[in-house]
């Protein structure tokens, strides 16, 4: 009996550890206007619909949010200018990069490029007061 108890212990400690992805490594930017993260990596600043949104405006929330059951984009919307959205969904890392490891945002209509340390595997997004704009970059 002690011993399935250890094992059932360890089990759940494995499986909590595994759950939570810690960041390696956090990236910040500044950007007052909406965000698109160029899904894949495109040196344009065309929004297309596997482009991820950070919206700030009620228009472009509406995109993410839908108003109905499914959005027409993924993303995340800024409410409350004073507060961070929530993250986005993690996505590979390897979906957004270009061979040079760096991925293309861009912030109204300028072109931006940042990159994750080498290893990263995923990477989300959130925005937040005074202009924020984080990458949490996770290998």
């Amino acid at each position: 009996m002690k011993r399935s108890f250890f094992t059932v212990s360890l089990a759940v400690v494995i499986l909590a550890v595994a759950g939570r992805a810690a960041a390696d490594e956090t990236l910040t930017d500044r950007c007052s206007v909406t965000v698109f993260i160029k899904v894949p990596y495109a040196d344009n600043n065309k929004l297309d619909d596997k482009d991820i949104i950070l919206a700030r405006s009620a228009n472009m929330c509406r995109l993410v949010e839908g108003q109905t059951s499914t959005p027409a984009f993924r993303g995340v919307c800024q409410h409350d200018p004073q507060k961070k959205s929530a993250w986005t969904e993690r996505i590979p890392y390897s979906s957004i990069k270009n061979s040079d490891r760096r991925f293309r945002w861009i912030c109204g209509s300028t072109l931006e490029r940042s990159r994750c340390e080498e290893g990263t595997k995923q990477i989300r997004f959130r925005i937040g007061p005074d202009r924020l704009l984080e990458a949490e970059c996770t290998k």
